[in-house]
């Protein structure tokens, strides 16, 4: 709001200028802060936070994937253990993170949803590099899978890309929804492969799995 500069009175003498400069002055202040204390305090945008913090190699990830305002949303349970099983998991409002130390020191397996499609991600495999990927997967239930789905179910390669980490994408399967709004359950693992003359390897084996609701 702007205010316009109050008329001067016409000069008499030098003491009635004076007087009239202090009076609009004074009004000029007292009037901005009154309209300051009418006008509502600006707040600064604010990030959603999650009442449990996601911490270590998980905790790293979900923060570069946008933290709770990314891809993943919050956390619903706190980090834990597999049985029998090296690494870590987490589940999360969408999708879940695992740490798989087996396939390489800081190796991460994430799956979640996007664009109305299921994701998954895998890396870094340090120090360990392959030829090729063997993405091994499920869905539950498995009805009204699109064919290009059906067609790879349950196992398929990837072979374009990084040696050291990989991302695929899953339709979900067609015209169906359940009671508690999504499509299947698909969970995911994968491995390293090289190929080797008499016989291709994948010494590392598959990693932990990580599920996501479509």
């Amino acid at each position: 709001m702007t205010l316009s500069k109050p008329r001067t009175e016409p000069r008499t003498e030098p003491r009635t200028k004076s007087h009239s400069k202090s009076r609009t002055a004074g009004a000029l202040v007292l009037g901005a802060a009154a309209l300051a204390a009418l006008l509502p305090a600006a707040s600064p945008a604010q990030a959603a936070t999650c009442s449990i913090k996601p911490y270590g190699l998980i905790g790293d990830y979900w923060t570069t994937m946008g933290g709770a305002n990314g891809v993943f949303g919050c956390p619903t349970a706190a980090e834990y253990s597999l049985p029998n099983a090296n690494g870590r998991k987490q589940r999360f409002a969408n999708g879940q993170i695992a740490w798989s130390p087996d396939q390489g020191t800081r190796m991460i397996v994430a799956a979640y949803a996007a664009n109305g499609k299921a994701v998954f991600r895998w890396g870094p495999t340090n120090p360990f590099n392959y030829d090729y990927w063997r993405v091994y997967w499920t869905a539950n239930p498995t009805q009204n899978m699109p064919s290009s789905m059906a067609l790879m179910y349950p196992t398929y390669t990837v072979k374009a890309g990084s040696r050291t980490s990989g991302k695929v994408t899953h339709l979900p399967p067609r015209g169906v929804t359940n009671s508690n709004g999504y499509a299947s359950t698909y969970t995911f693992w994968v491995k390293g492969c090289d190929s080797k003359v008499l016989g291709d390897t994948c010494r590392q084996g598959y990693t932990l799995p990580v599920s996501v609701n479509v």
